[in-house]
């Protein structure tokens, strides 16, 4: 059973109180939210998802770093990459406070300075679907040793009928309607041909997502709603962050894959 340290959940909130003067309200906002209840929920699912003790991992498009420090807990040697600069220097500084074993650097996922093979697993949650997710997916699995385990997620169109009906997390810096609205003019470009805005979302269906896995050889895929696959440890406190449909639509779901031993 991997637990998280006691003077963890100390440091966390310390961190996350010096850095919110560096960040818009909308990223204050969402570091508090995602450190909210501590590293626990995240070290739970990695132990579901099945990437306890794996080896070298890849945290790609690691964010504030909740994944990426949960994955160190879990015994495992961690490189994290990030396109954001000043998430990247935020879990530079609490991987060092924690001592652990966690190498953050700024960088894009759709390509990366890692050689072919590199990473004994990979995990991409959040960020797919803000990328050309096609060549993201192509670079994840070229730095994924063959048999090695893949985890990423993406988001349903009933994701986007939810912002644009509630309002979601809306600051004053963000407006989830309108995110929604801009997303679905992206995926349009995307798929027309037309140029896409950087950073904005690409609507991506499971069944998009599993065929590209698929002809870039991956195997053994599996999808569910976010939170859904693997098997919680007993006694987890299990609640998915996300629902599966909303709306009568998906909403956010997730991938679970090995790549094959002759994939390309």
């Amino acid at each position: 059973m991997h637990d998280v340290p006691s003077h963890v959940a100390a440091c966390l909130k310390d961190a996350v109180d010096a850095a919110t003067p560096r960040f818009s309200p909308n990223d204050a906002g969402f570091a508090r939210r995602v450190f909210d209840k501590g590293l626990a929920p995240y070290l739970e699912r990695i132990v579901q998802y099945g990437f306890a003790g794996r080896g070298r991992v890849l945290d790609a498009g690691c964010g504030f770093g909740q994944w990426s420090l949960a994955l160190a807990l879990a015994g495992n040697e961690v490189d994290a990459v990030d396109i954001a600069a000043n998430r990247v220097d935020f879990l530079t500084d609490v991987a060092g406070a924690l001592r652990l074993p966690v190498r953050p650097a700024q960088g894009g996922i759709e390509k990366t300075p890692f050689p072919d093979a590199t990473f004994d697993a990979v995990f991409c949650y959040g960020v797919l679907f803000l990328t050309d997710w096609k060549r993201s997916v192509a670079e994840l699995l070229r730095v994924l040793r063959p048999g090695g385990l893949l985890y990423c997620n993406a988001n349903g169109f009933g994701w986007y009928k939810h912002l644009w009906h509630t309002g979601h997390n809306r600051t004053p810096d963000y407006d989830p309607a309108l995110r929604a609205a801009r997303a679905l003019l992206n995926t349009w470009n995307y798929h027309n041909g037309q140029p896409v805005e950087p950073g904005m979302d690409i609507l991506i269906t499971p069944e998009e997502l599993a065929a590209e896995l698929t002809a870039r050889g991956a195997c053994d895929i599996r999808v569910d709603g976010e939170g859904l696959l693997g098997t919680p440890a007993p006694g987890a406190e299990f609640r998915p962050f996300f629902q599966k449909e909303y709306m009568g639509d998906p909403g956010v779901y997730e991938v679970l894959a090995e790549k094959a031993a002759a994939s390309r």
